[in-house]
């Protein structure tokens, strides 16, 4: 299933990837439903896309990392599983008793020829078992770091 990210206007260019044919596409209608769909070329091929609204890209990544829980005194190792400019997507080794809205501390180190380091604190978000996603709190240091990566 190929990926086509929509811009911030709701428009993807979709391209089939027999013929190499792109159109751009008002997908407003979809943003709320469907983000898997089939779709026909006019070249007769078919094939199924997936769109991504997603205002930052984000980047795969395994690394490993730190979470601090200043109110609760708790520290615990993590995987950093998938960044971006305003988030992070990271599991626990072990199971975790954030709750959404938390405000967590997470430190890790890129993998960039530099070695960045982040230290940063974000909310909770999103839980899923001992997946987490959470969002940047100063999101505008974050942008700045996310260039360096």
């Amino acid at each position: 299933m190929e990926k086509f990210y929509v811009d911030e206007n709701n428009q993807a260019i979709i391209t089939c990837q027999k013929c190499g044919l792109s159109k751009n596409l008002d997908v407003t209608k979809f943003k709320e439903t469907h983000k898997k769909l089939k779709a026909k070329c006019k070249c007769g091929e078919n094939f199924r896309l997936n769109l991504d609204f997603r205002r930052h890209y984000r980047k795969k990544v395994q690394l490993a990392g730190e979470c601090f829980i200043q109110e609760k005194g708790e520290r615990d190792d993590i995987l950093i599983l998938d960044v971006s400019m305003s988030g992070v997507n990271f599991t626990t080794f072990k199971p975790h008793n954030f709750s959404i809205d938390d405000t967590v501390e997470l430190k890790f180190t890129f993998d960039n020829p530099m070695r960045t380091k982040v230290r940063e604190p974000v909310i909770i978000k999103r839980i899923a078992g001992r997946n987490v996603g959470a969002q940047y709190i100063n999101q505008s240091r974050m942008q700045r770091i996310w260039f360096l990566v």
